[in-house]
């Protein structure tokens, strides 16, 4: 049996010898396991839906297809920079809504297990136009159909630079409920398919966002792992900035591990204000077993895995897939719906929050004076005399940065008695 961020056993369903289930059913759609990837690069071609299913992937979202014609399409421009561990691009191939059906027609042929996801977005004029594309893709084949309400290296990159433009796709959409609800309450209208709206978090709105979609007839809701910003440059060479084979500078799409705490917020806040009954997507740097189960915790039914595909392939899966029913069996459960939304029991809010009375204690048998806490800028408890590390209990603020800095382990917390 496991035991929850305080320490406590956590209660859990189930033996520790019962086989576990990963399967997740979306509607009409049943997934064999949580794991899908995500709309981008590794799902543009035959071949690479083919290596996903062989890998065990229960989904495949599409390369994202515009209609009309895509107005900002080029050569991709990628840099992964290994030390901050952060994906980013500023120029993208789409598909035209030809080339996605395509792909969607072959991959029916030659796949037989993978759900096959179509991810749209429509900026014509008219809000029909949505539907009109929902049901081509239907009628293709689609297991399901994503809405992109979340690219922001689209019109809301053009926005957030200065421009401007009559056209609202990918970010921009999904940041006014307004045509969101329209949109939505539209497709799932036109069409039998499970419909999942792929929300933005820019703009702080996307639980609000996720109840609206949800409440306009969607099957799922769930957040993009992407935020637009602005990578380190060369300080001394600025220009044209870190991407190679491009000219300008420009806003970047980031993705990867750095954005995992604000991914499990935006997990973690639609769940929070969806309820327990929604079927909820989570995304952001997903990549190992810890991630995986975190993103479960915060509210997640299903994993949208992009980055670590662009970055490793499909073939780590399995393996992956070993360690999650490993893990349940040891934490005796079942099912994924049985540790799902574990963090929402244990959140607190700021005001709730219980604060043990303490002090940081020095190990002299480990303390070798590298004096990397005597430089804290905020602690006025660490001294050095005759450079050995002392810490003031009367004076410790409680705080625990000194712990983690310390690179020997010879600073702790000892908790006082409060009565």
């Amino acid at each position: 049996m496991g035991r929850d961020s305080s320490g406590k056993r956590m209660d859990a369903p189930g033996s520790g010898n019962a086989d576990v289930n990963l399967a997740v059913r979306l509607g009409n759609l049943l997934l064999s396991n949580p794991f899908v990837v995500g709309s981008g690069p590794t799902v543009r071609d035959l071949a690479q839906i083919v290596r996903a299913e062989d890998s065990g992937w229960a989904g495949a979202s599409l390369k994202l297809a515009i209609e009309p014609e895509p107005y900002i399409s080029l050569p991709p421009r990628y840099r992964w920079l290994r030390r901050e561990r952060l994906h980013t691009f500023t120029a993208e191939k789409r598909l035209t809504p030809a080339q996605s059906l395509r792909l969607l027609e072959e991959a029916r042929r030659r796949t037989r297990r993978i759900a096959l996801l179509a991810n749209i977005t429509y900026d014509g004029a008219d809000a029909e136009g949505w539907a009109r594309m929902a049901r081509r893709f239907q009628e293709a084949g689609a297991h399901a159909l994503e809405l992109n309400m979340c690219c922001p290296n689209m019109s809301y990159n053009v926005e957030q630079t200065g421009g401007a433009t009559a056209k609202a796709t990918g970010a921009s959409l999904g940041a006014d409920l307004r045509r969101l609800e329209e949109v939505v309450e539209r497709v799932t209208a036109a069409v039998r398919t499970p419909v999942i709206a792929k929300l933005t978090p820019e703009g702080g709105r996307v639980a609000e966002a996720a109840e609206v979609c949800l409440r306009a007839g969607a099957a799922a809701v769930g957040s993009t792992g992407n935020r637009l910003g602005i990578a380190d440059f060369d300080i001394r060479a600025p220009w044209p900035g870190i991407y190679r084979l491009q000219k300008e500078m420009t806003l970047g799409c980031l993705s990867g591990s750095w954005v995992r705490p604000l991914a499990l917020r935006d997990t973690y806040e639609i769940r929070l204000r969806s309820g327990p009954n929604p079927f909820v997507f989570g995304a952001g740097g997903v990549s190992d077993l810890g991630s995986a189960v975190r993103q479960i915790m915060a509210g997640a039914d299903a994993l949208w895995v992009c980055t670590e595909t662009m970055l490793r392939g499909f073939e780590w899966l399995p393996e992956l897939l070993e360690e999650l029913r490993s893990y349940m069996r040891e934490m005796g459960f079942s099912r994924l719906t049985d540790f799902r939304d574990r963090l929402l029991a244990s959140m607190a809010s700021a005001q709730e929050l219980t604060v043990h009375p303490g002090h940081a204690e020095v190990d002299p048998e480990r303390c070798t004076a590298c004096g990397l806490c005597w430089q804290l800028g905020h602690c006025p408890a660490v001294s050095h005399p005759d450079d050995v590390t002392r810490i003031d209990a009367d004076l410790c603020l409680g705080c625990s940065t000194c712990v983690d800095v310390c690179p020997r382990g010879a600073i702790h917390m000892v908790t006082e008695n409060s009565s």
